[in-house]
C-alpha cells in the first residue's frame, strides 16, 4: 500500500542560494544583512532599513529588526555567519533567523524560542528576542509578507571569520 501525502504538508528545506528564497524571505534576509553591515561600520541602521523596507512595503519593520538584532548582538552564544547584503549564498544562521520568524508568524512562539536557544542565543537572549520577533512577524504579515514554512535548517559550524557580535570586525564578502 502506498502512503498519501498532502503537498501542503511537505516542507522544503532552506536553499543554499538567496535567489531561491521567496520574496518575503529575501526582504527579511537583506534587512538582517544590512543591519549587520551597519553594525560592522558603526553606522545607524535605521535610516537604511526604513528606506529599503518602505520600498518593500513594510517600513515599520525597521525598528523590530533593529531591536531583534541588538538582542542577537548582545546575547549570541558564538560568532554568527551573516553575509554581506548582496552575497548569493544563505548561511545556516541566516536560515535559522528566517525560520524563527516563520515560526512566530505561525503562532509557534515556544518552538521559536527553543530554536533560538539551540544554536544562536543564550536562554535570556531568546526570551528577550521574542518581543521584537513578534512585532516583526506582525508587521510582515500586515504587509502581506508571510514567510514560507520550511524545514529547520541544519548546522554546519560557521567559518571562524564570520560575524562576531562582540566587537569582532568579521569578514565582508
Amino acid at each position: 500500500m502506498g502512503q498519501l501525502f498532502h503537498l501542503a504538508d511537505i516542507q522544503p528545506a532552506y536553499p543554499d542560494r538567496a535567489a531561491e528564497l521567496d520574496r518575503s524571505e529575501c526582504v527579511l534576509l537583506i534587512a538582517l544583512r544590512c543591519w549587520v553591515e551597519a553594525y560592522r561600520t558603526s553606522e545607524d541602521p535605521i535610516p537604511r532599513l526604513t528606506q529599503g523596507l518602505d520600498i518593500a512595503g513594510a517600513p515599520d519593520a525597521a525598528l523590530s529588526i533593529d531591536a531583534l538584532m541588538r538582542t542577537v548582538a548582545r546575547t549570541a552564544r558564538r560568532p554568527l555567519d551573516i553575509h554581506c547584503p548582496f552575497c548569493p549564498g544563505v548561511s545556516a544562521d541566516e536560515a535559522q533567523l528566517l525560520h524563527t520568524v516563520s515560526l512566530i508568524q505561525a503562532g509557534e512562539k515556544a518552538q521559536a524560542e527553543r530554536m533560538l536557544c539551540r544554536e544562536l542565543l543564550s536562554s535570556n537572549g531568546a526570551s528577550f528576542a521574542l518581543g521584537p520577533l513578534e512585532g516583526l512577524g506582525e508587521v510582515f504579515a500586515s504587509a502581506r509578507m508571510t514567510l514560507r514554512r520550511r524545514l529547520a535548517p541544519t548546522y554546519p559550524r560557521p567559518d571562524p571569520a564570520s560575524w562576531a557580535p562582540a566587537g569582532h570586525a568579521g569578514t565582508l564578502h
